[in-house]
Formats: structure tokens, sequence, C-alpha cells
């Protein structure tokens, strides 16, 4: 027996949650959109937004829909990034929950960085964009805009944030917090230069990711 929701049902619910969005440019996906194994989905800032309000909309948005889930199946969104065994295993995945690749990203060039080392040499990053990636807001097309393909000094680590990000995981707070704590150390002590946060609870966890994303956006605003 497969699973009591479909990728329709869960497409329906995104589009109505994204027609509140202020600072997701666009939310999209790719691939089979098989619930039954994973779906992936792929989502960018406006060039304007600050930092932190996108990430602030993007985790409020993945915990609507887990709630969603959780309401009507009691079942739950499991979101990952990489090593998709190891993610599900730690978030205590079980076959009827809904697996989700999210791949979330502030800038052009931060996909460059994070998707440019796997390509073969006969595939093109706008060409797959173009034919493959399919919108519930905005367009493909709005990735090649003008302001959306600026370089900044920081992207590297907002390829770190998307790929360390564990807030929606479903991870037990007790190893949350050790996760993103030793993540944390090395963004800010080691790659910044910052004192390290003090992390205790998952409310720190979070309220210290939006730090980071305030600290960022204040850094570059410097750089320029």
């Amino acid at each position: 027996m497969g699973k009591p929701y479909t990728w329709d049902e869960i497409s329906t619910f995104l589009k109505k949650e994204l027609s509140k969005s202020k600072h997701i440019m666009t939310f999209g996906t790719f691939g089979s959109l098989d619930v039954e194994n994973d779906v992936d989905l792929f989502i960018t800032k406006k060039p304007i937004s600050p930092s932190a309000l996108f990430y602030k909309e993007v985790h409020a948005l993945f915990n609507n829909l887990n709630k969603f889930i959780y309401t009507n199946y009691k079942l739950r969104i499991i979101f990952f990034f990489g090593c998709e065994p190891e993610t599900l295993k730690l978030s205590n995945y079980t076959k009827k929950d809904l697996a989700i690749h999210r791949f979330v990203y502030t800038s052009f060039p931060q996909i460059e960085k994070d998707w440019n080392w796997a390509l073969f040499p006969n595939e093109n990053l706008k060409s797959f964009f173009e034919e493959k990636y399919f919108c519930l807001l905005g367009k493909p097309k709005d990735l090649f805009s003008k302001d959306f393909q600026k370089g900044l000094y920081y992207d590297n680590i907002f390829v770190y944030l998307n790929l360390y990000d564990r807030i929606n995981s479903n991870y037990p707070d007790k190893f949350l917090v050790e996760v993103m704590s030793y993540y944390y150390d090395y963004l800010f002590r080691k790659r910044l230069k910052l004192r390290t946060p003090i992390i205790k609870n998952k409310q720190d966890v979070v309220a210290c990711f939006y730090n980071l994303c305030e600290e960022l956006d204040r850094l570059e605003k410097d750089k320029a």
C-alpha cells in the first residue's frame, strides 16, 4: 500500500502558502515528484530581500507543511540535503513519511558553486533549469535576472547554510543542538573569525541561524 497523500495534494497546499510570500523569488520542483521515494524542492530568494527574512519564510512554510501532513495523516515531512540515507535514519523516518530533498539559495553564483562540480562536460545549468525546473512561484527565467546573477563575497557561506541547515529535519532536540553547534562553530569561528554563540536549545539553534544571516548581510554591505 502506497502513501496516503499525493503530490497534487502537497502542491495545492504549497501554492496556497506561497501566495503569502514576500521574500521567495522562485519555488519549484524537478525530478519525478514521486512521493513514494522523495521530492526535490528548489527555492531562491528575491535579491532585494534580507536573507534572514527569506529563511524565516522558508522555515515557516516547511513547518506548516509538516503540520498539514501530521494533522491529516499523523505522518511527517523529513527535509534533507545530500546524505539521504543518513539524514532519514537520524530523523527516524518511516516509509509513509515524505522525504524532501531541498535546495535553498540566495544568488545564482551559489547555485554554480554547489552544482558545477557534479556536471558532465555536455551538461549546462541554464538549459537544465529552463527545461526541468517547474515553478509553483515565479519562473525559471527569474534565475537569470541581472540582480540574481550578481556574485557576493559571502556566497560560499550561504552554500554552507544550504548544506548544514537541519532546522526542519525533525532531529531530536538534543541532537539538533549538538549538530548545529558544531556547524555554527565552523562558520562563525573558523570561516568568519567571529565568536561562536552558545547554543543551549532548539530556540537558540533557530535564533542563531537568523543572526548569522543578518551578520552575513551586514558584512556584505561593509564589503560593498
